[in-house]
């Protein structure tokens, strides 16, 4: 595994030696403990639900009797604006009924993703009238639109015996629903890469550490690769009790360079954790473990905890963030003297859908990573932007991020500087949602990386590849 360090050609005034020099900072991996961006999909757009005929009233008609009539076209229509200006009038009706003013203001509060209230109304209607089977179905349906898959898989199957056929199977549906979201779901990945630096190397080859010069080998540049790049996933998540879920993964995955074997990578992921989650918002807590391989040797481990939430802020908005610590362990005895440590990091994303085929998304980030060695602790802060984009049954995602990298102190080869890095990532996807073989999707995509640094010889480097991905999710 010689190859992992940078190898140099020193030239002093009377002879000429070979020296081997480290580069003292973990390359491989780096961006494993950095919080994600979600893979961001275009949402449905809210259907139109303007007032399509009026109402009629017969001239006998009380002003009660008006006002239920109105109530539920008001509800079959999906017409909230005026179900909230009437039912307060039907409320002041001494001789109103009571199930259907709770009927009616569930069915609002459930369109305004107020599930909670809606679910309590429709919970006392059920408890004072247990033979009405389709106010008990609206139930059911409210509680798994706010994950509530116990409860309600209790009231569906319930409601069942006295529904007619056709809702019956409307039923099952829900029923089978519920089942396939807490089975085992399984992903696989496999692409063809190729990549210009693979030992994510500096391309400048003459070095100055005073008054020697170095001049590095063709080892010590920028190395060319070709190979694949594979992943197999498992996750589940069980509903245990109201909104509460465990949440199990596993990945397996890494790179294969059939000609430069030494720098492919392994990694191994496992977690298990806690989630809660509605119809509008979910948060979790999950600590995990993972071991990565560099060539055959093990590499280092990562453990630590996420926290996430992910919240819905209207119909077209979308609220994410991230807060994980990670605890880093190199195998190197002298990698680890000087990196291991912990790194916190922080990301807060925004997502909006602008059009039907359009979504815009963008966030800031950061992390603190803490090594042993101060000279290569650091301060990450960035920003990232990005968008989802289709036509017809065309698709493409861009995103594009910068981060600023500061290091608390100065460098063991460049005792008069601070590292300072700047880096430049983009990312572009291609695909075709009908060019499919049994569900696995080909995808394009490039992906290119740039890192400026004010000790250039060592950490400015430039990497870009092309490659095409195969995805299947089950």
């Amino acid at each position: 595994m010689m190859k992992k360090h940078l190898y140099f050609l020193i030239f002093l005034p009377l002879t000429t030696q070979a020296e081997t020099l480290r580069v003292p900072q973990p390359i491989f991996f780096e961006n494993n403990n950095v919080p994600k961006n979600e893979e961001l999909q275009l949402k449905t757009q809210p259907k139109d639900t303007a007032l399509s005929a009026p109402v009629t009233f017969n001239q006998d008609d009380s002003a009660q009797t008006k006002l239920e009539k109105l109530i539920n076209y008001s509800v079959v229509k999906q017409q909230w604006g005026i179900l909230k200006q009437t039912l307060p009038l039907y409320q002041s009706q001494p001789q109103h009924d009571v199930t259907l003013y709770r009927y009616a203001l569930g069915a609002m509060l459930r369109a305004e993703g107020n599930h909670k209230q809606a679910i309590h109304l429709y919970q006392q209607i059920v408890d004072e009238k247990p033979e009405l089977a389709y106010p008990r179905f609206d139930l059911g349906v409210m509680l798994f639109e706010n994950k509530q898959y116990r409860q309600a898989k209790a009231e569906l199957e319930r409601a069942t015996p006295a529904l007619s056929p056709a809702m019956q199977q409307f039923t099952q549906r829900y029923l089978e629903a519920m089942k396939e979201r807490q089975d085992w779901k399984a992903d696989i990945e496999w692409q063809y890469t190729q990549t210009d630096n693979v030992n994510n190397a500096s391309s400048q080859q003459d070095i100055l550490l005073g008054k020697l010069r170095f001049k590095k080998d063709k080892d010590s540049l920028p190395q060319k690769a070709h190979g694949f790049r594979y992943g197999l996933g498992l996750s589940r998540e069980i509903n245990v009790a109201g909104n509460h879920f465990v949440t199990l993964n596993g990945r397996f995955g890494g790179v294969h360079y059939w000609d430069n074997q030494d720098y492919s990578e392994k990694s191994l992921y496992a977690a298990l954790g806690y989630r809660h989650r509605s119809a509008l918002q979910s948060l979790g807590l999950t600590p995990f473990f993972e071991q990565n391989w560099l060539g055959a040797p093990r590499y280092s481990q990562n453990y630590g905890i996420t926290a996430d939430l992910r919240r819905e802020l209207t119909a077209l908005w979308s609220l994410s963030g991230t807060l994980s610590h990670t605890q880093k362990r190199y195998a190197d005895t002298n990698v680890a003297r000087r990196h291991n440590g912990y790194i916190n990091g922080a990301m807060l994303a925004l997502s909006y859908q602008a059009k039907p085929n359009w979504l815009l998304f963008g966030g800031v980030e950061g992390s603190l990573d803490r090594s042993k060695d101060k000279a290569e602790s650091s301060l990450r802060r960035g920003v990232n932007l990005g968008t989802v984009w289709q036509i017809k049954d065309f698709a493409t995602r861009l995103s594009i991020r910068y981060v600023k990298r500061d290091f608390r102190a100065k460098n063991f080869y460049f005792p008069t500087k601070k590292r300072q890095d700047k880096e430049y990532d983009f990312n572009a996807s291609l695909w075709h949602n009908k060019m499919q073989w049994k569900g696995f999707m080909p995808k394009l995509n490039y992906r290119y990386r740039k890192i400026d640094s004010n000790i250039p010889e060592f950490y400015s480097r430039t990497s870009g590849e092309w490659f095409v991905s195969v995805e299947r999710s089950f």
